[in-house]
């Protein structure tokens, strides 16, 4: 392989004190690892990150050195994900790398608001056909991939063993440890990130029995003793590739694999196995002419799901042909009530354990009832599931995807609640950080592009906070005016309006919501303007048969300009009220889009 393949790259060292020093941040930082406890049962319970047993071990030891003793501790959280941005024709891959520290509380890495940041785009290397399958092109991918990581993390390391100091948005500076983290990846990603087939050290053949947790020396031993194939077919570890961890101190990427809901839970237990089970159990069952019958009766009740908020409708049923995350969560809330009937009751019971067990790792706060209700649910589906064998419709059992769902009890004990690792939080970056850079490139070489326009909205977020600290944001153009007026006049008002916050937020693909955690609300008009209406205020409520609209105008327009004069508008003599008496434009709609707290997970709710 003698091509050259560009990287581009941002210092994370860089990324990581602009997180650290934003003072937005520091209410919802830990500074330490901590154990909670329920104040009424005195029973443990994981929230955030921090919570977790990981990042409790990871601080004995570093307090159990001298030199770095005292020093607080910054788990580093990677994350990444190949993707394809497609602009009308054509199809152009892209590796982005996301990095993010795991001080930050959940809510506020689900929420974006830059703590989860764009560091890099790592190379894909490309060939013909013809070698594109071999073993020697496939190494070379994957060393190619872990040799970029290790360089691009390569500014960190001192700071692994020997304490920097960092400014903090509380106003403290502090001693610093960096750490390498848990690894936001699906399980293809995984596979490529710890040269292995699972995380643990179960067959893949007999996935289904309980097995230990593979470590870092362990697999560096049988490295040592067994010839590549040995070790592929029998432990399931690609030997001929050094993982990036192995430049790193007290870095085990067998332990750093994060639980995924997105891709091991919705979209592959639950889309890709169960749904498709069904199918496959109601043709071997009742053959493909009667199948295919009540598979349209099943599309019927799908469709016919009556309107309610939460429930998304699927008027033509489930028939995709590409589904997103957000259609496989829509379909888990209508599909188990539309195949009742069609199905034996073994087969609504799986179902049934499979989404207790989703709704039970996706609470923000997990307690230990919670962990033995997490495995009762493993239990009974792993129980249940048994029919789809029987009834021949699938031959095995043993699916990485599936067999994930046992390590989570203990995987929320070591890094907290499964929402703040997800793979939704860095694909719903993916919108912000790639497509949307994308297109503001001329096309030509666009991964320097892409790179300098993520860090010029960075520098742009970053003076917005700073002119917000200021009180450079104060108000709004209304308020200006009418002082400016009200000094002219004589008469001072120095009350100013806040302002809530400004753009629309969009809600993404994931669980993640990116948007100013401030904003409360956001108007949108519609773009063309009514040639044919009313110009004149007095002409509008003529035409609207509205006589006290100029009225209501007054009032709004006072309320604007001095939010603490509750007198009533006729007590005010006419020289002080605010007319308005320009020209107007008519809209014929308008878009409003706020945000309640009505989420019991405290997250922004879309309304």
């Amino acid at each position: 392989m003698n091509a050259a393949y560009d990287i581009w790259f941002r210092d994370p060292k860089d990324v990581i004190c602009d997180m650290l020093s934003r003072p937005d941040f520091s209410k919802d930082m830990d500074y330490r690892p901590f154990r909670e406890y329920e104040s009424a049962t005195d029973k443990r319970q994981w929230e955030d990150f921090m919570s977790g047993d990981w990042a409790w071990t990871q601080a004995d030891i570093i307090s159990r050195d001298s030199t770095t003793h005292g020093s607080t501790f910054i788990p580093i959280i990677l994350g990444s994900d190949k993707m394809t941005v497609s602009v009308t024709t054509g199809q152009n891959d892209y590796y982005p790398l996301y990095l993010s520290i795991g001080n930050m509380s959940n809510k506020v890495r689900r929420a974006h608001c830059n703590s989860v940041a764009l560091i890099t785009f790592l190379a894909i290397p490309h060939t013909d056909k013809e070698h594109a399958p071999t073993n020697t092109f496939q190494q070379f991918c994957r060393q190619l991939f872990h040799s970029s990581l290790a360089y691009i993390l390569r500014n960190l390391k001192p700071a692994m063993t020997k304490p920097t100091v960092m400014w903090f948005g509380d106003g403290h500076y502090r001693h610093v440890i960096f750490g390498l983290g848990p690894y936001i990846a699906d399980y293809e990603e995984q596979v490529l990130l710890a040269c292995i087939n699972l995380r643990c050290l179960a067959m893949r053949q007999e996935l289904d029995t309980d097995a230990l947790y593979r470590s870092r020396k362990h697999a560096e031993a049988l490295i040592e003793e067994f010839d590549l194939k040995t070790l592929q077919d029998a432990y399931g570890i690609v030997g001929d590739t050094i993982p990036f961890t192995s430049s790193f101190p007290c870095a085990d990427i067998y332990q750093l694999i994060t639980p995924d809901i997105l891709h091991q839970i919705i979209k592959g237990t639950f889309k890709d196995h169960l749904v498709e089970w069904v199918e496959s159990y109601l043709k071997t069952v009742h053959g493909t002419t009667k199948a295919n019958a009540i598979l349209d009766d099943i599309d019927r009740r799908i469709a016919a799901v009556v309107p309610f908020a939460g429930l998304r409708r699927f008027p033509e049923g489930r028939h995709f042909k590409q589904w997103t995350g957000n259609d496989s969560k829509a379909l888990m809330k209508v599909y188990l009530p539309a195949i009742e009937g069609h199905v034996p009751m073994e087969i609504v019971r799986t179902f049934r354990a499979l989404l207790e067990f989703t709704y039970l790792v996706r609470r923000n706060v997990l307690t230990e009832e919670t962990l033995v209700a997490v495995q009762d649910t493993i239990d009974r589906f792993h129980k249940y599931r048994e029919i789809f064998h029987q009834s021949g419709t699938i031959q095995t059992f043993s699916l990485p995807r599936q067999h994930a769902m046992k390590h989570y009890p203990d995987l929320i004990r070591l890094f907290g609640v499964p929402n703040g690792l997800c793979t939704s939080i860095t694909e719903s970056k993916h919108i912000d950080a790639v497509k949307d850079p994308y297109r503001r490139t001329n096309r030509n070489k666009p991964l320097g592009q892409m790179l300098i326009i993520n860090q010029r909205l960075d520098k742009l977020a970053a003076s917005r906070r700073d002119f917000n600290e200021r009180g450079m944001l104060e108000g709004n153009c209304l308020t200006a005016t009418m002082q400016l007026l009200s000094t002219q006049d004589g008469r001072e008002n120095s009350s100013t309006s806040q302002v809530l916050g400004s753009g629309p937020c969009n809600e993404d693909n994931g669980e993640a919501v990116d948007c100013p955690t401030s904003i409360e609300a956001h108007v949108e008009l519609a773009r063309t303007t009514q040639m044919k209406r009313a110009r004149t205020m007095t002409d509008l409520a003529i035409e609207l048969g509205l006589s006290h609209l100029p009225t209501i105008l007054e009032e709004f327009l006072l309320q604007q300009a001095d939010t603490e004069d509750y007198r009533n508008l006729c007590d005010i003599p006419l020289s002080e009220r605010p007319i308005y008496g320009n020209k107007i434009t008519v809209v014929n709609s308008a878009a409003a889009l706020f945000y309640a707290p009505s989420d019991i997970s405290e997250r922004a709710t879309p309304v």
